[in-house]
């Protein structure tokens, strides 16, 4: 992805701004989801539960197939 470690981006869910302007939260999720299809990856992985709530309504509000997945339910799908 385009921003990554230091210089990635949040969700834009932490922190109250989900609540307090989810017109833009949604928009920042939709702007790395838009990231990771440009790598050619067709699921986002978080340690975050706030991360992945975001990420999914965006999806879903963008008609989106990407996948989100939790680190946890990731890791217990491959044991």
């Amino acid at each position: 992805m385009e921003r990554i470690r230091e210089y990635s981006w949040c969700c834009g869910a932490g922190g109250g701004v989900r609540e307090a302007y989810p017109e833009f939260s949604n928009w920042t999720a939709s702007e790395r989801i838009a990231e990771a299809k440009a790598t050619g990856a067709d699921a986002l992985v978080t340690a975050c539960p706030w991360c992945e709530r975001n990420f999914i309504d965006a999806t879903r509000a963008l008609g989106d197939s990407m996948k989100v997945y939790d680190i946890v339910d990731l890791v217990q799908k491959a044991i």
